[in-house]
């Protein structure tokens, strides 16, 4: 029999693509994520991060959480407290005035919600106890939402094609409305100016800002349509299966990084003990002031902290090898984890020092708030080391919890009571005015305090800044978005004092 030399081709057993169409519970939730996103693009650009924005970002959270779950998102442990500490960071806006601290928590916001919902929806690239994790946040939201608008907006077309009657209607009513808007306002702005009959008509009506609308509606249909495709895509998109690995290094080169590193270390702990621990014996070394030792001391130590918990970090990432890490690697990181303590403990130390003579600043309590999540951290690697567990988890909810109470404490209002109640007391000799006055609101009430001090020139200083507050800075908010609780106690502050004045 002669052979059959014509082979069947292979059929490509290619996965299926996804199905982006919309249906109605994604209409439910594309609907409502672009009415939140008008309202909180509103509250942003005409009330600030503020009340408003607070409310909305809850929202927001709240209605991604919801659409997940209802899609058969997994929300273990880890992400709900992520998400719940999200609401409570995102509630914080309309309690501080703190410019700066607001835009980290953006940043936390950010972080933390888009990698709960990555994981819940198993969209995640990485292993959620690796230091890598992180890096699935941006993911989330760059690839995974922006990179499927095309396809979220082609899906929700297609969804209002295909469904029902009424369905059909209510898109086809929508896309009309969308159509007509620019070209209504386009013409209503020509028959102003063409006829004066007409412009007395638009007279008549309630005068309303119609860039206010305009400008909420466009940048919040942008940010509502990144949404939905963000939601849409968690659920929709094909997952990939294989995750991001490395084959990792011979853990030969990491442990004899890591036992340099431990005999510099050894060799300056002995010949520096002395100055190491100076911090804590509050003895200065010979030809430093109080305020070059602490500062020196204390950023030096820093980074000497951030390296060494890289380095702990980076050891466990490259070396992959299942079960125990090799035990010259459990050694020298534990010795590691130990130096980090200790410089840790030392350079706070040093702040401290420089706080007791000096007072606080916002740089001061921030960077010991980062020196006590630096400790915890190192604390929660070196027991890694020995012993599996979800470390990064750890770390990245204590930043988390970390950040909650920074926010809602309000390190402007931390600074100023410390301060003058420090003063007044008789533990500061002096007493910075100018610098309460750059604090902003949170400080008015310890300023106000300094009105009755024995020093005049101390009370001349602390009427000017409430004078100028008083006049310029602290007339209440057109309407309540702006509304915020740090400018609203500073507020009634300085009526008591114009009363009083």
């Amino acid at each position: 029999m002669e052979e059959n030399r014509n082979s069947v081709p292979e059929i490509s057993q290619e996965p299926p693509k996804p199905d982006f169409t919309a249906r109605g519970r994604e209409l439910l939730f594309g609907g409502l994520v672009l009415i939140i996103s008008i309202f909180l693009c509103n509250f942003v650009l005409y009330g600030g991060f503020n009340l408003g924005f607070a409310l909305m970002a809850m929202a927001s959270i709240g209605w991604g959480w919801w659409y997940l779950r209802s899609s058969g998102g997994k929300f273990g442990g880890y992400e709900k407290a992520l998400l719940i500490l999200s609401l409570i960071i995102a509630a914080g806006f309309g309690r501080s005035a703190d410019g700066f601290v607001k835009f980290v928590m953006l940043l936390f916001l950010f972080v933390a919600v888009n990698l709960a919902f990555g994981i819940a929806a198993g969209q995640n690239r990485r292993d959620p106890n690796g230091a890598a994790s992180l890096l699935d946040a941006p993911r989330v939201f760059y690839r995974l939402a922006m990179g499927r608008m095309g396809k979220a907006g082609s899906g929700l077309a297609a969804g209002i094609r295909q469904g029902g009657e009424n369905t059909r209607r209510i898109g086809a009513v929508g896309a009309g409305l969308l159509v007509s808007l620019p070209i209504l306002l386009l013409m209503i702005h020509l028959l102003i100016n063409a006829d004066a009959a007409f412009e007395g008509l638009m007279d008549l009506l309630p005068e309303v800002d119609l860039n206010e609308y305009i400008q909420s509606a466009l940048w919040g249909f942008f940010l509502g349509w990144i949404l939905y495709s963000r939601g849409l895509a968690l659920v929709r998109a094909r997952t990939e299966d294989t995750p991001r690995t490395s084959k990792g290094l011979n853990p030969l080169t990491v442990n004899t990084v890591l036992v340099m590193v431990c005999l510099v270390y050894l060799v300056y702990l002995l010949s520096q003990l002395a100055y190491l621990s100076g911090g804590l014996s509050g003895i200065l070394p010979e030809g430093y002031t109080l305020a070059e030792y602490a500062r020196r001391g204390f950023f030096e130590m820093a980074w000497l902290c951030a390296i060494n918990l890289g380095l702990l970090c980076g050891a466990m990432w490259l070396i992959r090898i299942e079960g125990k890490l090799p035990r010259i690697t459990r050694l020298a990181g534990a010795f590691l984890g130990t130096v980090t303590i200790f410089l840790v403990v030392t350079a706070s130390a040093k702040m401290f020092l420089y706080i007791g003579s000096y007072g606080l600043t916002r740089l001061r309590v921030l960077t010991e708030v980062i020196m006590l999540w630096l400790a915890l951290t190192t604390v929660l690697v070196t027991i890694r080391l020995f012993v599996r567990i979800p470390y990064m988890k750890a770390v990245v909810l204590t930043a988390m919890v970390l950040g909650a109470l920074v926010f809602w404490a309000d390190v402007d209002t931390v600074v100023a009571k410390y301060n003058v109640e420090s003063y007044r007391s008789g533990a500061l000799e002096t007493v910075d005015v100018d610098y309460l006055d750059r604090l902003g609101p949170g400080a008015m009430p310890y300023v106000l305090e300094l009105t009755q001090d024995g020093d005049p020139e101390v009370v001349r200083k602390a009427e000017l800044v409430l004078r100028r507050y008083a006049d310029y800075l602290y007339s209440p908010p057109q309407d309540w978005r702006g509304w915020n609780l740090a400018y609203e106690d500073a507020r009634e502050i300085l009526n008591q004092y114009r009363r009083a004045d």
